[in-house]
């Protein structure tokens, strides 16, 4: 009985040595909040927005695992980079945001604000027609502001740090929760 008991025990032994060595070389991007510290994103001076954001959203950051975790088959101080992790980001492409709604207040009813957006039919239709009656240049209006009609490319507006942006919030695992004090 005593032999089978330090069959098992081995067993167990050679099976979490074999987990703890393969977990510790796991890839640094699967490590967990709090396993890692990120670098805060550059900022773009001229459109304020996170700097390098590609087309679909996304820009990169360098993260830092914690001082004494393993990952990819390197041990880490706190101070190495460890892998970049992907962050949403709002992607511009150099369209004023006061610009296009000064155009639409003043000279919407031509179509300008249309042809700087990049939708060159819709401008023609509104100049031909001064503005669909004026009914079209109020809707262009109402649309810009609140947003709707964007820049043709899939772009955003580049708007002040603090200004009127629509942003979409939500909470997944790297939401902090502040403390509640009773």
């Amino acid at each position: 009985m005593c032999l089978k008991d330090a069959k098992i025990a081995a067993y167990l032994t050679l099976l979490t040595v074999f987990y703890c060595t393969s977990y510790a070389q796991d890839a640094c991007s699967d490590l967990l909040p709090g396993q890692y510290r990120c670098a805060e994103p550059q900022i773009d001076e001229h459109t304020q927005a996170v700097a390098n954001c590609t087309p679909a959203g996304k820009s990169k950051i360098d993260c830092y695992p914690v001082n004494g975790i393993t990952c990819d088959g390197k041990s880490f101080n706190g101070s190495q980079i460890g892998f970049e992790k992907l962050i949403n980001c709002t992607y511009t492409n150099g369209y004023s945001y006061t610009t296009a709604l000064g155009l639409s207040i003043f000279l919407g009813w031509l179509g300008i604000d249309r042809f700087y957006l990049g939708y060159p039919a819709l401008g023609l239709l509104k100049f031909c027609t001064c503005g669909i009656f004026g009914l079209g240049a109020f809707f262009d209006f109402l649309l810009i502001a609140l947003q709707v009609v964007l820049p043709a490319d899939g772009s955003n507006y580049v708007i002040d740090l603090y200004g009127p942006r629509l942003r979409e919030i939500s909470i997944n695992a790297e939401t902090y929760f502040k403390p509640q004090l009773e």
